[in-house]
């Protein structure tokens, strides 16, 4: 049984039958081409998520035999995003740099914990080596997620340009509420 589900931001489609490896990711590029321009973070989870709601049983087949192609799914997924109200895609924005800038602090905070952590083992105990190992995985985990987030958030911020199309005559309002 295929499923799909969300994974360091971005939709995977799995067949239930490899565990952790995904069948099938979507990426921004899948979107991209019919927004024709780059889409922000919060974008990318509206169309990823209307996806995920409206994929049809064939098209889940289709991932689980490793056969399927983006396309009418994916464009009816930007055209939704599109037809949101302009005021609603500026709190989607919003909402998501105050949910990255959240994300990033526990993982920094995850990170600095795993650095000052000290060793309850002694320097010649047989697992000194493998907890040191560990700790130094989660330090290295926590600080490419928050590269991750940082980068995530800097790409959210291009929303703050008016960039987005139908932003135009919202700019110069919007853009005050948007600070404030």
């Amino acid at each position: 049984m295929s499923y799909t589900c969300f994974k360091n931001g971005l939709l995977r489609g799995y067949t239930g039958e490899h565990g952790d490896f995904p069948c099938f990711t979507w990426t921004y590029d899948d979107f991209e081409k019919y927004v024709r321009e780059c889409i922000t973070p919060s974008m990318y989870r509206f169309m990823a998520e209307y996806v995920q709601k409206n994929i049809s049983k064939d098209e889940m087949y289709d991932i689980q035999c490793g056969e399927y192609c983006p396309g009418e799914l994916e464009e009816l997924a930007v055209n939704a995003y599109f037809e949101v109200p302009i005021l609603t895609r500026i709190e989607l924005h919003k909402q998501m740099i105050e949910e990255l800038q959240n994300d990033k602090a526990i993982a920094e905070a995850k990170e600095a914990a795993a650095i000052s952590a000290n060793t309850p083992f002694d320097t010649d105990s047989p697992i000194n080596h493998e907890y040191t190992r560990f700790m130094n995985g989660l330090v290295i985990e926590n600080r490419t997620n928050a590269d991750r987030l940082e980068h995530e958030i800097e790409e959210e911020e291009q929303w703050r340009g008016g960039h987005e199309a139908g932003a135009e005559e919202f700019k110069n309002e919007c853009l005050e509420t948007f600070y404030s």
